[in-house]
């Protein structure tokens, strides 16, 4: 017996170790085609929303306040949006990276954000923000579809 505890307690304790500790399984859906291409799309879209349809509240609205605060920080230090047709083929990587941000870009451009100013200090800074919001949207979609298939709790 230990000295700080009493015997019902010291008991508790040594029938939790004798029974093994069963999990409960959650319940989801079988994946469908259909409905991972849904969850995929509305986690492009919208940053945080796949995860939302899920379930997962709280990490929901982590990644989407990472990504927005990451895409708002771009356009507040005047980073570039890139074009498709651009000189280099960095750059067009940049247009894809940009727009896998979602539906915010777009948004943004018919608000009147176009181009940003090059010639600011901080605009390539801004410019690695909007495109690292975009492709850490990209891994958010990637864990969305993991998540929907049952390889990731």
């Amino acid at each position: 017996m230990n000295f700080f505890m009493n015997e019902e307690a010291t008991e508790q304790i040594q029938d939790q170790e004798q029974e093994p500790e069963q999990e409960e399984e959650v319940s989801r859906s079988p994946a469908t085609t259909a409905n991972l291409v849904r969850l995929c799309v509305a986690a492009w879209a919208v940053p945080g929303l796949g995860h939302l349809l899920l379930g997962l509240r709280h990490r929901a609205g982590i990644l989407s306040a990472a990504i927005l605060c990451m895409f708002f920080f771009g356009l507040g230090m005047q980073g570039q949006v890139f074009e498709l047709r651009a000189e280099h083929w960095l750059q067009s990587l940049g247009y894809l990276g940009e727009w896998c941000v979602g539906v915010v870009l777009p948004i943004s451009i018919w608000f009147g954000y176009d181009r940003g100013i090059p010639f600011i200090p901080g605009s390539d800074y801004g410019t690695a923000f909007l495109v690292a919001a975009g492709m850490l949207n990209i891994l958010c979609i990637l864990d969305v579809y993991d998540i929907a298939l049952g390889r990731k709790p």
